[in-house]
Formats: C-alpha cells, structure tokens, sequence
C-alpha cells in the first residue's frame, strides 16, 4: 500500500510541459545475441536507434506516462524515475542559469516533501559518452521519513536533455544511488550486429 502511494507521487512529480526531445523514455525490449547467448534488455528508442541498460533480479522497470521507473525491490522507498527535462539543453554553453536549475529540480520533488534542502550540488556526476550533467540533492520529510532525493539534469547530445532522479530513505540512498548510476552508466546502443547475434 504504501509502496504503490509512494510511486504514484513519484509518477506524478514532474507534470510541466517537456522540452523537444527525440528519445522515447516508455521501456520496451530487445533481444541481444553475443557468442550465442542471447539477452533481453529493457530499452529506448531515439529514431532508428536504440538504447539499452542491463538490470538485476531486484530491480523492477515500470512504464509511466513516457517515463521510466526503476523500483528497486529490497528498499522500501527507494526508486529511480528517467523523465524528459522542461528545460532546454543548456549544460555545455555558457549560459547555464542555476537558479533555474534549482527552481526546477525542486518542483520535481512530491508535493508532500516537507522542508525541502539542498545539501549539495555536483556536476559531471556520469562523465561519459560525452554527456554532460548538472546533479542537486535534497533532504526533505515525507509521510513522516526522512527522504533524500537526487535530481539530475542529463544531457545525452547538445539537443537532448533528460531528467534522471533517484529518491531513497536516507538511510539507504547512498546504496540505492550508486545502483541506480550503475544502470545509467550502462546505457548503450543496440547495434544491428548485436541485436541479429552477428560478429
């Protein structure tokens, strides 16, 4: 009951308007073939392309209203959400307004976040495919816990941007982050040689 509370709130947190983005974050499967062994991997599609990331036995992904949930199954309130961004991609240039920047990644938080804080502020957090990322973390009060939360805006080309949030008790959001960066760090394309098994 409260789990299914929890991630309603959590589906419902970033209702504005999206900016223009090619990538289609509602999960769907493909079927990978390497040395004869065949894999199903949870994927997204960008046009032609597709994206794939690796799971484990205790991580569930769920479809919601163009995002993606990953509900990580041995933490109680502990899920990781990939949604388009509101904002258009800025990270590269010079033109990176922070106070934007906060203002948004604090309406994404739920409505029942109490207190909200900014207790830190990072950027280059998945320092890779030459992504660039700007990461603030919140500790809030929620249905009575004490709730830590990461927001972070993902810029996977200078044309697409999106938002990667991570939310955990605070307890356990230390280990529930590094697993859910873990999954992010092993997004890659599905090439056609991959998919039909060829060398």
């Amino acid at each position: 009951m409260y789990r299914t509370s929890f991630l309603r709130f959590f589906v419902a947190a970033c209702t504005f308007e999206a900016a223009a983005s090619a990538i289609d974050l509602t999960p769907r499967y493909v079927t990978t073939a390497s040395d004869g062994v065949r894999s199903r991997h949870p994927c997204f599609l960008d046009g032609n392309k597709k994206y794939a990331v690796t799971l484990d036995s205790e991580t569930e992904l769920l479809p919601g209203e163009g995002a993606a949930i990953f509900n990580f199954t041995k933490f109680r309130r502990a899920v990781m959400k990939l949604t388009q961004s509101p904002l258009k991609p800025s990270l590269g240039s010079d033109l990176v307004d922070l106070a934007l920047y906060r203002k948004t990644a604090e309406r994404l938080l739920p409505d029942g976040a109490i207190h909200p804080v900014i207790v830190s502020e990072d950027s280059e957090v998945l320092p890779i495919n030459r992504w660039r990322s700007k990461q603030l973390v919140f500790d809030y009060e929620f249905a009575g816990a004490q709730m830590r939360e990461s927001v972070i805006f993902l810029e996977l080309n200078p044309t697409s941007q999106i938002i990667v949030q991570i939310r955990a008790g605070e307890a356990d959001f230390t280990t529930v982050s590094s697993r859910g960066l873990s999954i992010i760090r092993r997004w890659h394309e599905v090439t056609p040689d991959l998919e039909h098994g060829g060398n």
